[in-house]
């Protein structure tokens, strides 16, 4: 009976078949395989391989030597199979331009215990089956990865090898202690303390044990110690995790907590898994808000029940027009409920209508995520699929807030979702994210333009109430020329705000002679302004909706039906009804129901801006981006 090949990279080199040990010949040689092993079934280019060998000790015949070790190793591999079923015998084959070793990751230590440590995350809810996989990964390690071979690309792999294991470690030791294994866990841990000391993970997960082995006073000792010793030698103070686990040691102790034999306590401190921080990441708030109430009663219900008890998803998303406030309250709603997520808050701008930068692309948005819940960089390997398996494994039991900032596509955002019911996810989208409604029961909340009443608290209460209660006419028109945009009010009180001795009605009289959307921008180049902002929603739209939207500034401030529109837009009413879906995708109009929509004062003005754009020779400057739009859809 034939044995598969085997290959250990976790200790010395060495390749195996049942219990034969292969020859793998000289150091460089076995570098060579190294090198593909680490990289298994991927391309690794000429260069790149000579690089990993030799370094900048390339000799003159180094591509004639590298043939060389790669045909010893294509003879030695090809004997070595001789016999055995050919789908399991590796092969070191020739492709663009490079190297690949074809082998399965099974065949390889490194690559068996990386898939067990994912593994063992995936067990977050059952740390006694965490537990099994994590020893059975770590059991696979023999001694320093790589000794006898040499070299900068060596001596990195090996660094890189030690940290991927010592994270595996912690983590093992963060579920042996929820299994409540503290006792048989303190010699181990006292080992890596002793080896480890600067490292506050392996002493907090020490102190942990000794509490609840009944030795709070050695915990305690434990931690004055390692203070010391962070200060004198490396001029920090502990971590605020190990401070505040100290401070719940000193509770514990005051309290006589321990039971009477000297067993567990009965209140125990957590033991946080490791090595993930607590990120507290939200962005400053807005200094006016106002007139969301019902949103925030929304939030409150879906976002804070219990999963467990309710059933149902965590996740919300935040649909509307550009500049309607979903960031604003997005924040506001976080900030009130941070406390709820103990394990803290995380806060990525996905970039989805930026003008001047590209969608963050679901692959690094994950990679933040991680990296700033403390996963190593190393750990952070493989596809999309696979990074997105390791988030949600990393945050199956994590209490945790997570706000995804201006998604451009449910593409983009569904990697990102957590699989655990205890995160939290609130999404802002200008489009209509539909397929995650459908596949996530992701709860969809149009948030939509403030009521003159609310308004006009908001106009008071950026520009102050003593300019708005002396001219209360005055600040009634304005806050009507901002159509209940929020963003327009933001523009508005900037120009207020450096005007401070100009009345109210003086800014009025102004209106009367031009359109809101001239009024509402600030310097000379118009960036700050209503119209720059449509300009991105405008430019989203198909061809189609950009040619007939000119049509909407003809209409009157009722709502209108789909047939009054084609009428207007000289198209049919079934082109019409399409035309009319994606201006509300965009939240350009609101859609009533039975064909029937209306579209606010602002977008209103701005068709007509566009129209006049179209059909000029010499369009307005600060609307070029949009002129062009227009023509293209012409």
């Amino acid at each position: 009976m034939s044995h598969a090949i085997g290959f250990n990279l976790l200790g010395a080199m060495t390749a195996h078949q049942g219990n034969r040990q292969i020859r793998l010949g000289p150091a460089k040689q076995q570098c060579v395989l190294a090198a593909l092993l680490i990289d298994a079934n991927r391309v690794i280019p000429m260069d790149a391989l000579l690089d990993r060998v030799w370094h900048e000790n390339l000799p003159p015949t180094g591509r004639a030597v590298l043939y060389s070790y790669v045909a010893r190793l294509r003879q030695l591999l090809h004997a070595a199979g001789q016999g055995g079923e050919p789908a399991e015998v590796p092969a070191i084959v020739r492709s663009s331009g490079g190297y690949m070793a074809r082998v399965y990751l099974s065949q390889v230590d490194l690559h068996r215990f990386r898939s067990l440590v994912v593994s063992a995350r995936s067990f977050a809810s059952d740390p006694a089956a965490a537990c099994e996989r994590y020893r059975t990964a770590l059991g696979l390690w023999r001694g320093e990865p790589l000794p006898g071979l040499t070299g900068p690309w060596v001596e990195a792999v090996r660094e890189s090898l030690s940290a991927e294991r010592t994270a595996a470690l912690m983590e093992c030791h963060a579920a042996e202690l929820r299994a409540g294994r503290h006792f048989t866990l303190l010699p181990e841990l006292e080992n890596v303390a002793k080896d480890r000391p600067h490292d506050e993970v392996s002493l907090r997960h020490l102190m942990t044990a000794l509490h609840r082995s009944g030795r709070s006073a050695e915990a305690v000792a434990r931690y004055d110690r390692t203070r010391r010793l962070l200060s004198e030698e490396l001029g920090v103070d502990p971590s605020p995790a190990t401070q505040e686990l100290y401070q719940e040691l000193l509770r514990a102790t005051d309290t006589h907590t321990l039971d009477g034999a000297g067993g567990a306590a009965a209140r125990e401190p957590a033991a946080r898994p490791c090595p993930i921080t607590r990120p507290a990441q939200l962005p400053s708030l807005c200094r006016a808000f106002t007139g969301r109430d019902q949103e925030l009663r929304f939030l409150d219900a879906v976002l804070t029940a219990s999963p467990y008890e309710s059933g149902q998803s965590r996740t919300v998303l935040l649909e509307g027009m550009a500049g309607i406030g979903k960031t604003t309250l997005a924040l506001q709603w976080s900030h009130r409920a941070r406390e709820r997520f103990p394990d803290g808050q995380l806060y990525l701008d996905l970039h989805g209508s930026d003008p001047h930068r590209p969608p963050l692309s679901s692959s690094a948005a994950l990679q933040r995520c991680l990296r700033h819940l403390g996963v190593p960089a190393s750990l952070i390997q493989g596809d999309v699929d696979e990074v997105a398996a390791l988030w949600r494994s990393v945050v199956a039991d994590q209490r945790l807030l997570l706000v995804l900032d201006d998604a451009a596509s449910a593409d983009q955002v569904e990697p990102l979702l957590p699989g655990g019911r205890g995160c939290a996810t609130l999404i802002t989208s200008r489009g209509r994210l539909d397929r995650l409604a459908v596949r996530h029961d992701v709860h969809p909340l149009t948030v939509p333009n403030l009521p003159p009443d609310k308004a006009t608290d908001l106009l008071t209460a950026l520009v102050g109430p003593s300019r708005t209660d002396a001219e209360p006419e005055a600040a009634a028109l304005l806050a009507e020329a901002c159509g209940g945009l929020p963003y327009a009010f933001q523009v508005l009180a900037i120009r207020l705000q450096r005007r401070p001795r100009e009345p109210l009605s003086a800014m009025v009289a102004q209106l009367e002679r031009t359109s809101p959307l001239d009024l509402l921008r600030t310097g000379a180049s118009g960036s700050t302004s209503v119209r720059a902002l449509l300009d991105t929603s405008f430019e989203a739209l198909p061809s189609e909706a950009r040619r007939a939207f000119p049509s909407l500034g003809t209409l009157s401030a009722a709502p209108f039906r789909a047939e009054e529109f084609a009428a207007r837009a000289k198209c049919t009413p079934l082109e019409a009804q399409d035309i009319l879906s994606a201006l509300a995708e965009e939240h350009l109009l609101d859609d009533r129901g039975s064909h029937t929509y209306a579209a606010s004062a602002l977008v209103r003005s701005y068709a007509r801006t566009v129209g006049r754009a179209a059909s000029s020779a010499h369009p307005p400057s600060n609307n070029e981006a949009t002129t062009v739009a227009c023509r293209q859809g012409s």
